[in-house]
């Protein structure tokens, strides 16, 4: 036996080793629910089939989209690094992409366009509105689908529309939408710093001029050509580091106003954002801007103390040493981007500003160089303070000379450098106008995308069997009813025979009228059709029940059910015929008191039967009833009572059954279903033995379980089960109905068509 693990719908309820299911049980339950499966096919099918050639076609352009890395986002500017790397720009152009900011630009531009009228939400409603226009972008938002190209820096475009044209114009629009705000975003970072350079630049320039001239105008009042060589190279050094402290107060003002621009371009994209995003930092990143404006500022001390006075084999180590500086500068601003990365990377990938990642990982960046410059500025001015202590030296005469043409070099130095950082500036606005180039604009469709025919098709069939086949499975989980043996089996329980149900058309004919007149119902098959298989089935349950006898002789069987209408007497009186039709004395007795129908089934009247005799009223060579069946004799349950159990519970009924007992060979009972009343109970413990009827899938599982445990409550000995109204062709297919039908020869086929009515 396979070891497989049973379904839930198999569960155990009593005694007895549990069997698994076996794939033929699984095949059995599809079988049972073919026309569940066919039906929610046909159904589904149908629908899909109906909604594949009704529904409107729905056409879809294709716009290619190359994304290049911007030179702002590489170079620097005043030693100003742009964190951030392809992958994240990528990610951010999407998202931009698919932002309600580009879906709004479009529709402001389609709505201006020429081709207005041909746009579908452009048309009016049937009440003659237009739509909203926050509908037309959320349209354009829903019909628009951005994929990257894996290993590429290529962004495919798509987009869907009612109509050909529709589809591929809006998608065009949307590329082009999308280039130009790219560009206009690009060129506000470096053209504001072009702009201050600029304002730095004039200032600088008139400087100089103011500068150069009272540098000659002092010469000329005080007949002074040049200083001395000691006091130039004083005025040199001194001019140098006033120059690179010029420079970088000029470099902390521009990263804090670049700083301040970015916040502002945050700020109008989220409110919510705070406005100091200096505070997006860690203790560690704090402890890393320390640690790089120390070294800043070691190095600037270094360069301006040294840098004039190394010769030879000395400046190879002065080399050496700033090569050194610059490769620890390095290093911590590889840390500092690798954490500010991390930040955004884990901070922000659920925040709705996700566009906006690149911008703020150059925040966190300048909130690093910041210090670092400032760090540098404290340096400087250190340094020049010892510089100008010096300079208090000179004589007063060669003391203004020299501040003349101190003033004069630094103006010189730092215009000449405004100078260059402005040419750098207007290359790089310039090379960064536009980062975005449509590689390929979308083309008008020739076919629609939806519906798709073919797929339709397939998924309506897959979808149709695959409910049918669920909902079998689910009502096979839902059904607690006992359809099998193997059901009652499992259950722990002897089942000692089937009886299979007759088929529809044969109950059309409820009786039949005999030779001499008498009408008997025509349930009793094992009369009228002795050799078909529903006879062969009541045989079957005799020789069972012959069996039975090896542990206790049985002269009394009582036949009971769980529940009404599951077959009792009908079982109870083919028994009767098969046992009589063996030789035996068979006494059948309708112990039913409260519904009884043998008396109908054999075509006698109820009257002068069980209940009189009980009460006293009828005598004993009255009560036995002659049936058409040689051998068999019947007790009707007479006229009802109203205490049919205490009638039942009697000694009277007691010495009855022994005295049939006696003078035949076997006595059976029909009794009410076990769990209504007490009936069955009481002739449980005077009978030798007791059958239980369960009606294939009427009776329930629980109630099975009751009736066996009020039967074993009282000590009554439960011979086993009779599964009546087996569905074998439902159950087991054609193959096995065949069998069990034709087996029988083909004088059961006449017969059975003689009595179509069973």
């Amino acid at each position: 036996m396979e070891n497989q693990v049973p379904s839930p719908i198999e569960n155990e309820f009593f005694e007895g080793q549990e069997q698994p299911l076996h794939l033929t049980d699984y095949l059995r339950i599809l079988y049972r629910g073919r026309w569940i499966i066919v039906l929610s096919f046909i159904i589904v099918f149908t629908a899909t089939v109906y909604y594949t050639f009704t529904a409107s076609p729905t056409y879809e352009a294709t716009t290619t989209l190359l994304i290049e890395s911007s030179d702002s986002m590489e170079r620097s500017l005043f030693n100003m690094t742009y964190l951030g790397n392809q992958s994240n720009l990528l990610t951010n152009q999407i998202e931009i992409l698919k932002s309600r900011n580009i879906a709004e630009r479009v529709v402001r531009r389609l709505s201006e366009s020429d081709v207005r009228d041909s746009i579908s939400f452009f048309k009016p409603l049937e009440d003659g509105t237009q739509l909203p226009f926050s509908s037309c972008v959320q349209i354009v938002m829903g019909n628009l689908e951005v994929e990257p190209k894996r290993d590429t820096d290529i962004i495919t475009l798509k987009y869907q529309a009612g109509s050909s044209f529709e589809a591929a114009y809006i998608a065009n629009v949307i590329a082009e939408e999308f280039s130009e705000q790219n560009a206009e975003t690009n060129r506000l970072e470096v053209s504001e710093m072009r702009k201050f350079i600029e304002t730095r630049l004039k200032i600088k320039a008139q400087e100089l001029k103011k500068s150069e001239e009272k540098l000659r105008a002092y010469q000329e009042r005080e007949k002074i050509a040049s200083l001395d060589a000691e006091t130039s190279e004083l005025v040199t050094r001194l001019s140098e580091a006033e120059s690179m402290l010029e420079q970088a107060r000029i470099e902390l003002e521009t990263k804090e106003g670049l700083k301040k621009s970015l916040e502002k371009k945050l700020e109008e994209r989220k409110k919510t954002l705070p406005k100091n995003l200096s505070e997006i930092s860690t203790p560690y990143i704090q402890s890393l801007q320390q640690e790089l404006a120390k070294i800043v500022a070691d190095r600037t001390i270094y360069v301006t103390a040294l840098q004039s006075e190394v010769q030879g084999n000395k400046k190879e180590f002065f080399e050496n040493t700033l090569r050194q500086y610059d490769d620890k500068i390095k290093a911590l601003k590889d840390k500092l981007e690798e954490e500010a990365e991390k930040i955004v990377s884990f901070s922000m990938i659920s925040d709705p500003l996700q566009i906006s990642q690149d911008l703020i990982t150059q925040l966190i960046n300048l909130s690093a160089e910041i210090p670092a410059v400032q760090a540098k500025i404290n340096a400087l001015e250190g340094v020049l303070k010892k510089y100008n202590s010096h300079l208090e030296e000179l004589p007063e005469r060669v003391l203004e000379l020299a501040r003349l043409e101190r003033r004069k070099q630094v103006d010189e130095q730092t215009y000449m450098m405004l100078t260059q950082k402005l040419e750098e500036t207007k290359i790089q606005e310039s090379a960064q106008a536009r980062n975005v180039r449509i590689i390929d604009r979308a083309i008008s469709p020739i076919r629609p995308v939806k519906p798709n025919v073919r797929m339709n098709m397939m998924l309506g069939a897959l979808l149709g069997l695959g409910l049918g086949v669920g909902l079998t499975f689910m009502i096979e989980y839902l059904d607690r009813s006992v359809r099998k043996p193997e059901d009652l089996e499992r259950m722990g329980l002897n089942v000692l025979a089937t009886i299979p149900k007759i088929e529809t058309e044969k109950m059309e004919k409820s009786k039949k009228r005999l030779s001499d007149g008498a009408r008997i119902e025509a349930r009793l098959i094992t009369h009228i059709d002795p050799k078909s298989p529903v006879s062969e089935a009541y045989r079957t349950l005799r020789t069972n029940l012959q069996f039975s006898k090896v542990e206790k002789e049985l002269k009394t069987i009582l036949v009971t059910s769980a529940g009404p209408k599951e077959g009792k007497s009908t079982t109870v009186a083919n028994l009767a015929i098969a046992m009589a039709q063996a030789g035996n004395r068979v006494m059948l007795i309708d112990g039913d008191l409260r519904r009884p129908i043998l008396h109908s089934v054999f075509g006698m009247d109820k009257e002068e039967g069980l209940t009189n005799y009980l009460a006293g009223s009828l005598k004993y060579d009255d009560l036995l009833k002659d049936t058409i069946v040689e051998n068999l004799k019947l007790i009707t349950s007479g006229i009802l009572p109203p205490n049919p159990s205490e009638l039942l519970a009697t000694n009277k009924m007691t010495d009855l059954l022994k005295r049939l007992q006696d003078e035949f060979d076997i006595v059976l009972l029909d009794s009410p279903p076990v769990i209504a009343v007490t009936d069955a109970s009481i002739l449980s413990t005077k009978a030798d033995g007791t059958l239980l009827v369960v009606y294939a899938g009427q009776t329930e599982r629980d109630a099975i379980k009751r009736a066996k445990n009020m039967l074993s409550s009282i000590s009554s000995r439960l011979l086993g089960i009779v599964l009546n109204g087996f569905d074998v062709q439902g159950i087991y297919g054609s193959y096995y109905y065949y069998y069990y039908h034709q087996y029988y020869g083909q004088s059961s086929k006449r017969k059975g068509r003689r009595f179509a009515g069973l």
